[in-house]
């Protein structure tokens, strides 16, 4: 499946979801299947020059005419991905970033970032969400994956804002009722 390069002929939605879920799937059998040595090529992958076998196999199957902008952005999503396999989770990533205790600040620096900040802001919080031991792909997906400057993706991070800051009033609240 393409991803549209500089228009919205396909909605966000359906353009990034199968192709990150099929990714993820890819990132599962390779757990599974106790690759290792292609997990850790992945996690060490460059992104703007992605030559690992592993990266090939993957994106031949997902995404077999991919163009190389695209090929990018698939690699830093499987070297996110690879990060580790058995804490992927489908949804929730404002919720999560809360739970993880990732600052304002940093969600706020991810969510406003863009270009090459962008990605170094997104493996850092995907780092931190690794190590929590949730990592929401499809959301971090649809960030990555999505044409920057488009109105349904500003909408989306507007929504993850939302889950993140929705999740701190509530840890806020649980915490003033128990010192009650």
């Amino acid at each position: 499946m393409l991803l549209p390069e500089t228009s919205n002929d396909v909605p966000v939605e359906q353009a990034e979801g199968g192709l990150a879920e099929g990714f993820a799937d890819s990132i599962r059998k390779l757990h599974a299947a106790e690759r290792r040595g292609d997990l850790a090529e992945l996690r060490r992958l460059d992104p703007e020059r992605p030559n690992a076998p592993a990266f090939f196999r993957i994106v031949t199957k997902a995404a077999p005419q991919s163009p190389p902008a695209a090929m990018r952005r698939y690699a830093r999503l499987l070297q996110i991905l690879a990060l580790k396999p058995d804490a992927l989770a489908p949804w929730g990533l404002g919720k999560t970033m809360a739970e993880a205790g990732i600052s304002e600040s940093r969600v706020q620096k991810l969510l406003s970032a863009r270009g090459t900040a962008f990605d170094e802001q997104i493996r850092l919080v995907a780092r931190r969400l690794a190590n929590f031991g949730r990592l929401p792909y499809r959301e971090i997906g649809r960030l990555l994956l999505a044409p920057e400057e488009s109105d349904a993706v500003e909408d989306f991070r507007l929504r993850i804002a939302h889950d993140y800051w929705r999740a701190l009033d509530r840890s806020a609240v649980v915490e003033a009722a128990t010192e009650i």
